[in-house]
């Protein structure tokens, strides 16, 4: 074999603690070793852009084919 890497996927949303520190499911914490090496990526939302993005959709709701006349103005 080619040391291939296997690897068991557990996702959870988490808030970060005051110092810093995320929090592990205590289901999680059962089944890890305590030398243990982990994979870990964060996902954080982008509230902002979901905003721009509603702002957009909305705006564009509003616009009908015949407001296409003014683009030439």
């Amino acid at each position: 074999m080619w040391g291939r890497n296997f690897m068991k996927a557990y996702e959870y949303v988490a808030e970060v603690l005051p110092d810093g520190h995320l929090p592990i499911p205590d289901d999680i914490k059962k089944i890890l070793k305590t030398d243990a090496k982990v994979r870990v990526m964060l996902v954080l939302d982008d509230e902002e852009q979901e905003w721009r993005n509603l702002s957009k959709n909305q705006f564009f709701k509003g616009y009908s084919d015949k407001d296409a006349v003014y683009d030439s103005l």
